[in-house]
Parts: C-alpha cells; sequence; structure tokens
C-alpha cells in the first residue's frame, strides 16, 4: 500500500475514533463508545484483533477498499496505537458490545 494512502487512513482513523475510550477489561483491550453503546474494536492480549464490521465498512467506503484490502491496516492502526502485536484478525456484529458492557461496566465505574 502506499505509503501517503495509508497515512491518510490512519489521520483519518484517529479523527474518526478520537472519542473512543480505550479501555482495558476481561483480559481485553477495547475502543467503545459508551455514550452511543457502540465498540469498535477488541484486542485479546493473544494477539487476536475483533472489529465491528458495520463502522469499518463504511469506514473505507470513503478509501473505495473492501474487506481483503483494509483489514490489513485496521490490525496496522491497532498495532500502532497500543504498541503491541496483532497476529489475527476477525470481524463481529453489534451484539458483542452487550457482553462487554454486562461485565465491563461495573469495573470500569468503580
Amino acid at each position: 500500500m502506499n505509503i501517503r494512502l495509508k497515512k491518510r487512513i490512519f489521520d483519518k482513523l484517529y479523527e474518526d475514533l478520537k472519542y473512543a475510550e480505550i479501555i482495558d477489561c476481561m483480559g481485553s483491550i477495547w475502543f467503545v463508545d459508551r455514550k452511543k453503546s457502540y465498540w469498535y474494536l477488541q484486542y485479546e492480549k493473544s494477539g487476536k484483533l475483533y472489529w465491528m464490521i458495520d463502522f469499518f465498512t463504511d469506514f473505507f467506503l470513503l478509501f473505495s477498499m473492501g474487506r481483503l484490502e483494509y483489514e490489513q491496516v485496521i490490525a496496522d492502526w491497532v498495532e500502532e496505537v497500543l504498541n503491541c502485536k496483532v497476529d489475527s484478525t476477525f470481524y463481529r456484529n453489534e451484539w458483542h458490545f452487550i457482553n462487554f458492557m454486562k461485565k465491563c461496566q461495573t469495573a470500569t465505574n468503580k
């Protein structure tokens, strides 16, 4: 991928996710917007990265990119933000946030 394009994508990700909280809970690091009850990313410390398909599909339409093209970009961005290694990526739907809220909300509000 062209380095200038990747930089623009990273800049746009930083801008669009600037209000997301990064929360360490349940052995994972989550990028969430509690006000909207929405999660974007879940990074398991084992190296697995889960990402919200609805958000990222819409996000990457701006760059005319499909899932096979942008999945690695998401992993690279998370590695930069968290200074970690992403070994594998998977997409998930919104239901997963409900599990996060049930298990983590009490812990993060203490």
